[in-house]
């Protein structure tokens, strides 16, 4: 998770199992989501000028003023301008020294009240409504960043009164309690299906690609990188994905001998995974959606609403959710990102995870595609 947990009063930790211990454990008790650091890392702090208000009866009036010359810059909005006590905040404790000397206010050996005085003056502030801003001068620590989550904005807000916007389902997300309880099993039961194929495949990473919406498999993956340096489990399973569209590079579709439901593919699943499947997991269902022709999408009959998968059908991930035995590499996590797959869940940490061990890729901000990742332990 967050490289500073250990600075917050409320963190959000990661839970590392050792490998024999993981071994023994059949029951997947908790789905824990993997969120960027500005949800789980302490409250960040900067220096700001804060003066005294002399007349609370004029704050509207000095606020006005200040406006005018000292306004309070876009990445500090989230803050009140007027705080506890009687006090405002003027400016950035760094900005206002270097406005001052930009100014010719200040020299290096001066006082800011000082300069901070001269520069009042020279903006033609009411001295009346300004003298205690600059005599009763003095520096408060403040949240550098708005917060995301309520437990940020309660530590900020012991700082420095700000502004909060609370969202719910980022505070599930962040207390783990995003999905209902029939929502949870069907996660637990998929991963369970994964780390069932692994055990009788010597170990080996498996993935499983499932649409969401259908609950059904579309694609399963093993990794084979004794083949091929890039065969990594997910690699294989987004091939899969495609050769369930009529697509694919290292695979042919698999040809089955099993019973096709009606109107779905098997093509991305290997027949010998679904008789172990289907022995174990009798409510586990299995079948892609066949690819839509241009002809079948009728935009105008489809409500806005409707995410991509609905409206256009599968393409590549889109919409759907992977399940992973392990953290996939940063090769692999983007390469889900380049899918355009919804969700991500994994078991098992690694050493060079992407989703939370060495970086978080599916946080990066600037990539066009960004999914959620949970570890289900």
């Amino acid at each position: 998770m967050a490289d500073n947990l250990g600075q917050s009063s409320n963190p959000k930790r990661a839970r590392i199992m050792p490998a024999e211990e993981e071994d023994r454990k059949e029951d997947l008790t908790l789905i824990e989501s993997v969120m960027a650091d500005e949800f789980t890392e302490a409250v960040k702090l900067i220096d700001v000028y804060v003066g005294r208000i002399a007349d609370l009866r004029h704050i509207s009036k000095l606020i006005s003023a200040l406006g005018g010359c000292l306004p309070i810059p876009a990445r500090l909005q989230h803050l009140k301008r007027v705080g506890r006590d009687g006090q405002i905040i003027l400016a950035e404790a760094t900005e206002l020294v270097k406005l001052l000397e930009c100014e010719g206010f200040m020299e290096h050996d001066s006082r800011v009240g000082e300069g901070l005085g001269k520069y009042f003056k020279s903006k033609k502030l009411d001295e009346e409504l300004v003298e205690s801003l600059y005599t009763d001068l003095t520096v408060r620590k403040v949240a550098k960043d708005a917060p995301r989550l309520r437990w940020q904005y309660e530590e900020a807000n012991g700082h420095w009164p700000c502004k909060f916007h609370p969202n719910k389902y980022v505070e599930n997300l962040f207390k783990n309690t995003v999905f209902s309880e029939t929502e949870r099993k069907f996660h637990q039961q998929i991963m369970s299906a994964a780390l069932f194929l692994a055990q009788n495949h010597e170990g080996k990473p498996f993935g499983i690609c499932v649409n969401p919406k259908l609950k059904r498999i579309a694609a399963i993956g093993v990794g084979k990188s004794e083949k091929h340096p890039i065969m990594h489990c997910p690699m294989v399973l987004i091939d899969n994905v495609a050769v369930s569209q009529e697509g694919g590079v290292w695979h042919r579709s698999f040809q089955h001998d099993l019973e096709v439901e009606k109107d779905y593919i098997l093509g991305g699943i290997e027949p010998d995974y679904i008789r172990l499947l289907t022995g174990k997991f009798t409510d586990i269902r299995f079948g892609a959606e066949p690819i839509k022709s241009a002809a079948e999408v009728k935009l105008d009959e489809l409500p806005t609403h409707d995410d991509n998968l609905a409206k256009y059908g599968p393409y590549l991930c889109t919409g759907y959710d992977v399940y992973l035995t392990h953290e996939p590499c940063i090769m692999c996590a983007m390469a889900l990102t380049h899918s355009r797959v919804r969700r991500v869940f994994f078991h098992r940490k690694t050493s060079r995870g992407a989703l939370g061990s060495i970086t978080k890729v599916h946080c990066v901000t600037g990539l066009n595609h960004h999914y959620e990742a949970f570890q289900i332990l």
